[in-house]
């Protein structure tokens, strides 16, 4: 009798130890799906937050609107408004440190800028931006300046790209 009590008291304790063994290796996956935000902080930052719901982009050339649920574009390209709108929704880059920032400054000419419009924001965001030739520096949601390489054609309705 005390040898099945001994036994089945070393089983529940082997059982325990299993289950909390499975528990510690589960622990980092639990505590990102459950305790932390859907965004973190990432080795490439986003440009626009990616906890907002994009409304608008307004550029000096071309404006892009999300019209009861329905991307419009006011000019004629060859991209679509809801991939244009993906496109600049999914953009992340490489931090600019303030030191790299520094050294590029002289070769910094011409500030372009872009309003950006959120759902349920009275205020727009407006991005600072210089085309360099091998890529483009941006001024994120977060106030941080980002280097992004990708052509023209990517971020620009393509008549613009080809002036």
């Amino acid at each position: 009798m005390r040898s099945t009590r001994h036994r089945r008291r070393w089983n529940n304790l082997l059982i325990l130890g299993v289950l909390a063994f499975m528990l510690v290796l589960n622990l980092p996956t639990l505590i990102q799906t459950y305790l932390l935000d859907d965004v973190t902080e990432s080795e490439h930052p986003f440009l626009l937050n990616p906890n907002q719901d994009l409304h608008a982009l307004h550029a000096t050339q071309w404006s892009l609107t999300n019209e009861y649920g329905a991307w419009k574009l006011n000019v004629q390209s060859t991209i679509l408004p809801q991939d244009l709108a993906q496109r600049w929704n999914s953009l992340v880059g490489t931090e600019i440190t303030d030191e790299n920032y520094q050294s590029l400054k002289a070769n910094l000419t011409s500030p372009q800028s872009i309003e950006v419009w959120y759902e349920d924001q009275e205020e727009p965001q407006r991005i600072t931006y210089y085309q360099l030739p091998q890529f483009w520096l941006l001024k994120n949601w977060q106030d941080k300046w980002i280097a992004v390489t990708v052509e023209p054609s990517y971020l620009f309705p393509t008549e613009l790209s080809e002036k």
